[in-house]
């Protein structure tokens, strides 16, 4: 019976009561424990269970598959056992028609919608944008005195967002349509009623929706060299351009995948940077050294201690602290037998910093990159995925997050308050609660 029905229609599997673990609180599950720290729950669950336990996220029950080997298995699928679509299930309503959400050939066929937008020709074109919008947004924030760096950078990427995506400048309804529509993914039951965010960002992805497709006709005729217009002039295998609903929804889980994530990875990396003021001098010296008013993607290899910044970030601080799939047919993850239709869950941020491979995995040290520390294991650093659904625009944000910096460090120091210590929000992504106050200050 169960090969007769196929597995996308399926139900989860909820019966997991031979593997070692337990579902938390009534209701909520293991929720609350897991948002609160991450890494903590899966270091706590490791040393109790080993790598492979049951926990529960509100009604779903979950298989957690913790270590580099079950990351392998799970990104690679080799046998094409592991759905991302049914994983991300949670989410379908938000993002369901996005490529993220597409298994093997259709998500093959899908991502060739994404591809000419990500090609170096394509990128070397955003840098001039990216660097502009960079220099104009600090310019305003040296000198000011403290201010909370979030809300700063999120603005800047928002712009970003807008220009690199659509070409379109001061649609500042649409930039607060993109922060609506992010603020929503951390729901845990699908209340759609006034007053919460998942009922928001189902408004704000009807209104970016409509912003999109009354471009699209425009975009797949004319000159233009933004992301929109490379998604509406990209053509199927058959010469076909790709509909309207392929292009918004790619188009919206794109603006979540690429924007959020990176503010994070700036706000956090100004904090460790903060804390560690000789890497700030040696960003600036070799900022200093190149001598350019903008960076491209060629740049980046004069700027070594940029990128091990940007990846110690990543790993100590996972944009996407986890990532989820379903079994179609039982397996055999660590040894343990799991049923066919589990939701299974693989920690990319305990990963990073999992006892025996890494030296002191909680110390902020962006050398042990130069010193290929993360080459020991496929996935033992893997903040972009891996297999068919590693991440298309990892070069972008690697650009974005670079041409930042650049920007930023170049003749300023990342001042913290004395002995400041604070409190972590860790999903949907991780950042200081108070959204981190800094202070620019001048540098000769």
């Amino acid at each position: 019976m169960l090969n007769e029905i196929h597995y996308l229609e399926r139900p989860d599997n909820r019966d997991l009561r031979q593997i070692p673990g337990d579902y938390g609180l009534p209701i909520i599950g293991n929720a609350l424990s897991l948002a609160a720290n991450p890494q903590k729950f899966c270091d706590q669950r490791f040393l109790r269970y080993g790598a492979i336990s049951r926990f529960a996220m509100g009604p779903s029950h979950v298989v957690l598959a913790l270590g580099p080997d079950n990351a392998r298995e799970l990104h690679l699928d080799v046998e094409k056992n592991f759905s991302s679509a049914k994983g991300l299930g949670h989410f379908e309503t938000l993002i369901g028609g996005s490529l993220i959400m597409k298994d093997f050939e259709e998500h093959r066929f899908q991502r060739r919608l994404m591809q000419t937008a990500f090609k170096k020709s394509s990128m070397d074109g955003y840098a001039e944008r990216i660097n502009a919008i960079c220099t104009e947004t600090l310019q305003s924030l040296f000198g000011v005195g403290e201010f909370q760096l979030l809300g700063q950078v999120r603005s800047t990427l928002l712009e970003i967002a807008a220009q690199t995506f659509t070409g379109v400048t001061g649609q500042g309804k649409l930039k607060a349509a993109f922060e609506e529509f992010i603020s929503g993914f951390d729901f845990i039951f699908q209340v759609n009623f006034p007053g919460f965010s998942y009922r928001r960002s189902l408004r704000a992805k009807k209104y970016i929706a409509a912003f999109i497709r009354e471009l699209i006709a425009d975009k797949r005729h004319n000159d233009d060299d933004d992301i929109l217009a490379h998604f509406c002039r990209e053509r199927d295998e058959d010469g076909n351009y790709f509909s309207d609903y392929d292009i918004v929804e790619n188009f919206v889980v794109l603006l979540f995948a690429a924007q959020d994530t990176t503010t994070a990875s700036l706000v956090n990396a100004c904090y460790e940077l903060g804390k560690h003021p000789e890497w700030q001098k040696r960003l600036r010296d070799e900022a200093r050294a190149l001598g350019k008013s903008s960076i491209n993607q060629d740049d980046l290899d004069s700027l070594p201690s940029f990128v091990h910044v940007f990846n110690e970030t990543q790993r100590l601080h996972s944009s996407v602290p986890l990532f989820p799939r379903r079994s179609i047919n039982s397996c055999e993850l660590s040894g343990m037998e799991i049923p066919a239709d589990t939701l299974l869950m693989n920690a990319i941020t305990y990963n990073h910093v999992i006892p025996g491979w890494w030296t002191e995995p909680h110390k902020f040290d962006p050398e042990r990159f130069a010193r290929g520390e993360h080459k020991q294991h496929p996935f033992l650093f893997h903040p972009f995925g891996g297999g068919a659904h590693k991440c298309i625009g990892m070069h972008f944000a690697k650009l974005v997050f670079c041409s930042f910096m650049y920007h930023l460090i170049s003749a300023h120091n990342i001042e913290l308050r004395p002995d400041y210590n604070p409190d972590w929000q860790y999903l949907p992504m991780p950042k200081p609660k108070d959204n981190l106050p800094v202070r620019l200050v001048p540098v000769d």
